[in-house]
Order: structure tokens, then C-alpha cells, then sequence
């Protein structure tokens, strides 16, 4: 069946809904492959990506960082050095140079019993490779890692979305594309450049407590979808959450009990680095 997952965005300016496909054995939890199927691929590659879809997740999720001459890249941290065999800061490099890493033969040395020869050699993908091989596929959620550290990546990101045609209506109303960010000031400064283009607050963890009623209000002019850490989440804190409008996500949630405690409390979608095992107890 289809469940319409409905939000009203930007205060009273506009009500967006939004059909998440599930069957009828399924609970109304869509799934979110947090960098793909990190799991059981090497993180934010082609190959977790893919995975992560083969898996019916309904959205694929990525970070940004932004590369010495301004290219924007599917990548979390700010250094090279946990996932390729190079070392540094992505900033200080070109894209040039990270195309030449391998981002995949270190998941088949940590993980050798989920290794694929596939993974060896496997290349740091751009926005824009991640969007012309999805879009229309899954929704994909982007996340701006520290955009005040990276100087000039909002419109870097919006100059990507714009030339891939995600910046539209339709876009918008199904939700294709989503920016997530735990800065404020960057997802409005984005919204100023796409006015209406979705947006998820990210909270940290312990942040949660100084979350105050106006503060929710405040958050929710330019964002209607919110993420927390699963570690905090309780069925009060999401039925708040809820109250005011937005469209409640835990992150990162890799354990069953877990898992089925996010779904007993009514949460919209769940953050997992394991979509497999999600999408088993939907």
C-alpha cells in the first residue's frame, strides 16, 4: 500500500505530502541507508549506495564535504584517513586527487568477512555522480557537514541541485531530495538561495534538553523534519516532537531491540547503517 506522510512546511505557508511505499505487511517506518549499506559495503561509495537500494530502502543518505577547488563529494569525515588510503583534509586536496584513492579495500581488511573484491578500488563519489545515478530511484538525503568550516558549500550544493533539476516543485513535494544539516545557520542560508527545498534539523546528542517550545517554533520556519540520536529518543520526546509538526527520524539505530523500540514509539523513519535488518522487521 501507499502511506502518505504529510507535513506542513515553512509554518502555514505550504502542506506537503508525500507517498512512502510499503506493503501492506510493513509498518509505516520508511528506511533511511545511512551512507548506503554501510553495513555490509564500504561507506559512501557506489557500491554501499547500490546496496543500500537493491535492499527497497526507501531513502539513501549521504554527507558533503567540499574538495580545495570547491567540488562538493559524498564523504563524512574531514580527514582522509579512516576510509581511503590516502591521508589529510578533503579541503586540502582536489578532486583530481581524491579520484585517485581507493575508498573500498579498507572495509575488506576491518571487515573480512563481509569483504567483496568488488569493494578494492571503489572511488569517492560526487554529488553530482549521486544524483544522476539515483535520482528518480530512491529519495536521497544530503547531509552539509560543517558548512561554516567549509566556506561558500551552500551554494556549491545549490549550483549541484540546480544543474541535476532537483530544485522544482515536484521535486520538493516528493520529497526527492532533502538537506540535513545540525547547522542551522547553513540550512538557512540554503533555504534563502531554494526557498521551500526540504529540510531536516539534526540534534546532537544531549542537545535535545535545551530544545525549548520556541525554539521547536523557530526551527520549524525552515525545517519540518527532525533527526535525533536513538539513545535519547522516548515516546515522549517523539510525541512531542510530533505536536509540532515535524517529521521524526532517530539516528543511527543498528540493533533489533533498537530498532523495534523506534517503531513502538511511532517514529516516521529511522536512520540505519544495516537497511537489511531494518527492512526485516517492517
Amino acid at each position: 500500500m501507499k502511506r502518505k506522510f504529510t507535513g506542513i512546511f515553512l509554518g502555514t505557508l505550504v502542506v506537503l505530502s508525500v507517498d512512502v511505499l510499503t506493503t501492506e505487511a510493513e509498518s509505516n517506518v520508511f528506511t533511511i541507508a545511512h551512507r548506503g549499506d554501510s553495513y555490509y559495503a564500504p561507506e559512501h561509495t557506489i557500491a554501499a549506495f547500490d546496496l543500500g537500494l537493491s535492499r527497497k530502502s526507501e531513502v539513501i543518505e549521504l554527507d558533503l564535504q567540499m574538495t580545495k577547488d570547491k567540488q562538493i563529494v559524498a564523504f563524512h569525515d574531514p580527514t582522509l584517513d579512516r576510509t581511503t588510503n590516502g591521508t589529510g583534509n578533503v579541503k586540502d586536496k582536489t578532486l583530481k586527487e581524491l579520484k585517485r584513492l581507493d575508498a573500498g579495500s579498507w572495509f575488506n581488511e576491518k571487515y573480512p568477512k563481509r569483504a567483496n573484491p568488488a569493494y578494492v578500488n571503489q572511488k569517492i563519489p560526487t554529488l553530482d555522480e549521486v544524483l544522476k545515478r539515483y535520482k528518480g530511484k530512491a529519495r536521497i538525503f544530503i547531509e552539509m557537514k560543517t558548512p561554516e568550516k567549509n566556506k561558500g558549500m551552500e551554494e556549491a550544493v545549490y549550483k549541484v541541485l540546480k544543474r541535476n533539476g532537483m530544485l522544482n516543485a515536484s521535486s520538493y513535494n516528493n520529497r526527492s531530495i532533502v538537506i540535513e544539516s545540525f547547522s542551522p545557520q547553513g540550512l538557512k542560508k540554503l533555504q534563502k538561495l531554494a526557498p521551500g527545498l526540504p529540510m531536516t534539523y539534526s540534534v546532537w546528542n544531549k542537545e535535545y534538553k535545551k530544545l525549548t517550545d520556541q525554539e521547536l517554533r523557530n526551527i520549524r520556519k525552515y525545517a519540518d523534519m527532525i533527526s535525533i540520536d536513538y539513545r535519547e529518543t522516548t515516546q515522549a520526546k517523539v510525541n512531542r516532537l510530533k505536536r509540532f509538526g515535524f517529521t521524526v527520524m532517530p539516528y543511527t539505530v543498528d540493533k533489533e531491540r533498537d530498532m523495534k523500540r523506534m517503531m513502538k514509539y511511532g517514529v516516521h523513519g529511522i536512520y540505519s547503517n544495516n537497511p537489511q535488518l531494518l527492512n526485516s522487521l517492517r
